[in-house]
């Protein structure tokens, strides 16, 4: 790789760092415009002085450290909050009035999520204040409120608060994640605080993307009759991912087949290949060939609107795009120009991109296929053409899977073994049902009879492709989970991934060495980090809305004292923090009266628990009855749950104790009048619902 053909790649790594600093720090420098503008014309100055050769490298420093600077101050400067007349300097603390029209399609789940740009506020609908701004609109989903589109303009009466961070040890940070949505506050609003003002507002091209897809989702829901393959072929061709079951999510992302289910990168390179398979019977030729570039991408940007434009779809559209462009001027354009091209162009559009998911594993999966794919390819001796193209989905999966290694274990903690027999049949599957999909589309306008006989064949092939995914998820070792690693180990890996590139293309002792010194400093780390966390004692109390739950650790085994709680709630609260300290075993009680457990170094005589040498009392009923005389019960912890009548005052005159905790199963007043209690008389305390989960270590 020539890096004077690859400028793209050299000025986008320091314009890379300038976003990802400014990504975690988020502080503006005091007039970065004007300096960035002085350093621009200061750079085009020097690049047109003739500079002697041996002093160019102060002229590329100079330039890298200008990139490094813009990047930081284009993300900083994206923030909405340091728009002039934001919202957030009018809001209160009483339910305020707001205008503002919906920019995006709402998303389903527990709750309707509607993201409102916000056009006024105010105190009543007399005194609205203009203003803008992002606001993240949090619904009960009723046929009222499942009615809203793109477009529409809202009133609504609500209490209008900055999101929240995460409540529980390493959990997703969902406020990070709204953050680079360039969204910072959030209403919960009642249906009937609500009002829909009026329709069709926002941009009339997408407002026909989401038009689009809302009819294809109709087609599919008219063809495709059971939940499940509904489900997938929404996600397979539309890329609308809401109706997917947890079962089936699940077993998708343990087979390493997530990425067949969302709009893109696979989804447009399918049809990059269809098109080029058919245009290849017409033999452009010369000049003519400038016409199959315009044809190909008329038909993915068609196809991008068509499907409602999401996202992934976007990102995948734009990257194509680039390399046909660089393809059709330039023949010999390299990808790695082209795609850090694309790269650089949506980052400037949205520098936010790069905090993205998906932005990340798209490029990283597509940067994996160009550098590893055909040079696995030639390790392998020739094949029968059958038997060569099933090598060849093997190849392209093993390259990308190894292109976004470090980024499944760190986001996902976990690593699918059989992603290889998946990827087989989610490749071949989506690719006939993309084009199967395309022909239903058409066929249900012209030949409504034949439209049923494809729906029907292809509603059969999803089922089956859907129960292949779940007998690949229930193979022993399907998948190696709980892994945790670091930020820094994910970079680190990255590292070891180039060294072995650069040993399969240059053949040096130096890089096998390098590779293996690192992968054993990464072995020494873990087997320190494990003995460490062998040894750890602490307890956690988790923060679960109206429920309780806490752990007891000792080492890498855990005792789980909670309600009756489902595996979906266990998990969102706990699972990211048991990961993270290297759990082994679990054991599960429950709160009861009746409970009684003797292990190892945890002893609970209900209401009473000692854990090593620290005792807790948990109160979920009014005090228990004290022995004679006015002896106060002592303990290290005091935890109230589950709305005990009691007063603060009362718990300190019937015990002695060093820790006052409350957790998120007691109700919202009574949480408030203990905290009002606490905070006249100056005590202490620790209150889960507000504060987050409440950890203790006793020994690392």
């Amino acid at each position: 790789m020539n890096h004077r053909y690859t400028p793209y790649l050299r000025f986008i790594v320091p314009f890379l760092l300038g976003l990802a600093v400014a990504g975690q720090i988020d502080e503006p420098v005091p007039n970065a415009g004007p300096i960035l503008l002085f350093g621009t014309f200061l750079a085009v100055v020097l690049a047109i002085r003739k500079i002697p050769y041996r002093y160019r490298w102060v002229f590329g420093a100079y330039l890298h450290l200008l990139l490094f600077f813009a990047g930081y101050y284009h993300c900083t400067a994206h923030n909405e909050l340091r728009r002039p007349g934001h919202f957030s300097e009018k809001i209160t603390e009483e339910a305020q009035y707001v205008i503002g029209t919906v920019y995006q399609a709402p998303s389903h789940g527990t709750k309707l999520k509607v993201p409102l740009r916000v056009e006024a506020i105010g105190a009543s609908p007399d005194s609205m204040e203009t203003c803008v701004g992002n606001l993240l609109l949090f619904l009960d989903i009723s046929p009222d409120t499942d009615s809203i589109r793109y477009g529409d303009r809202l009133g609504i009466y609500a209490s209008v608060r900055p999101c929240e961070p995460p409540k529980n040890p390493y959990a997703f940070d969902y406020r990070r994640y709204l953050h680079f949505q360039n969204i910072h506050y959030q209403a919960f609003v009642k249906t009937e605080s609500l009002t829909l003002l009026s329709r069709n507002h926002g941009n009339a091209l997408w407002r026909a993307a989401y038009n689009s897809r809302d009819r294809l989702l109709a087609l599919l829901r008219k063809h495709f009759p059971t939940q499940d393959e509904y489900a997938v072929a929404s996600a397979l061709l539309v890329g609308y991912t809401d109706d997917l079951s947890e079962d089936l999510l699940l077993a998708y992302k343990e087979t390493g087949s997530m990425h067949a289910l969302a709009v893109s990168g696979t989804h447009i390179g399918m049809l990059y290949v269809g098109l080029m398979f058919l245009l290849a019977r017409f033999r452009f030729k010369g000049r003519w060939r400038l016409l199959e570039t315009i044809l190909i991408l008329l038909a993915i940007w068609g196809f991008t609107f068509l499907t409602g434009a999401t996202a992934s779809v976007l990102r995948a559209s734009v990257m194509f795009s680039t390399y046909l462009l660089g393809k059709a001027f330039r023949r010999d354009a390299s990808a790695w120009n082209v795609l850090p091209a694309s790269a650089f162009g949506l980052l400037l559009y949205n520098p936010y991109f790069l905090f993205d998911v998906g932005f990340q594993l798209s490029y990283a999966a597509v940067a994996g296929m160009v550098f590893f794919y055909a040079r696995f390819y030639k390790m392998f001796p020739p094949l029968p053409r059958w038997a060569d193209e099933c090598l060849k989905v093997l190849l392209v999966g093993m390259a990308a899977q190894l292109g976004t290694l470090p980024l499944c274990l760190y986001y996902f903690n976990q690593f699918p073994v059989y992603f290889w027999l998946s990827g087989w049949i989610v490749v071949l599957g989506g690719a006939i049902f993309l084009w199967g999909g395309a022909m239903l589309v058409i066929l249900d306008f012209v030949f409504p009879m034949l439209a049923d006989w494809l729906g029907t064949a292809l509603f059969y092939m999803l089922w089956g492709m859907n129960k292949i995914i779940f007998f690949i998820q229930l193979l022993p070792g399907s998948v190696i989970a709980n892994i945790w690693i670091a930020g820094w180990v994910a970079a680190v890996l990255y590292a070891c991934i180039a060294l072995l590139g650069s040993l399969i293309v240059y053949r040096k002792a130096r890089y096998l060495m390098g590779l293996m010194a690192i992968l054993t400093l990464l072995g020494i780390y873990r087997i320190t980090t494990l003995s460490a966390k062998s040894r750890q004692q602490k307890i956690v109390v988790y923060h679960l809305n109206k429920q309780s739950l806490i752990d007891f650790w000792d080492g890498g085994k855990v005792f789980s004292l909670s309600d009756t709680l489902s595996p979906r709630k266990e998990m969102f609260a706990a699972q990211a923090n048991r990961v993270t300290g290297a759990m082994i075993q679990k054991t599960t009680l429950y709160f009861s009266a009746d409970t009684s457990f003797l292990q190892d170094n945890l002893l609970i005589d209900w209401p009473f628990i000692q854990f090593f040498d620290k005792k807790m009392i948990l109160l979920d009923h009014a005090p228990p009855v004290l022995p004679a005389g006015n002896t106060q019960m002592k303990a290290d912890v005091l935890l109230l749950c589950k709305n005990p009548k009691v007063t603060i005052a009362e718990c300190r005159k019937r015990f002695s104790f060093q820790w006052l905790v409350f957790d998120a199963s007691n109700s919202q007043w009574q949480t408030e009048r203990w905290r009002q209690e606490c905070e006249n008389a100056g005590w202490t305390y620790h209150d889960v619902r507000s504060q987050g989960a409440w950890v203790w270590t006793l020994s690392e």
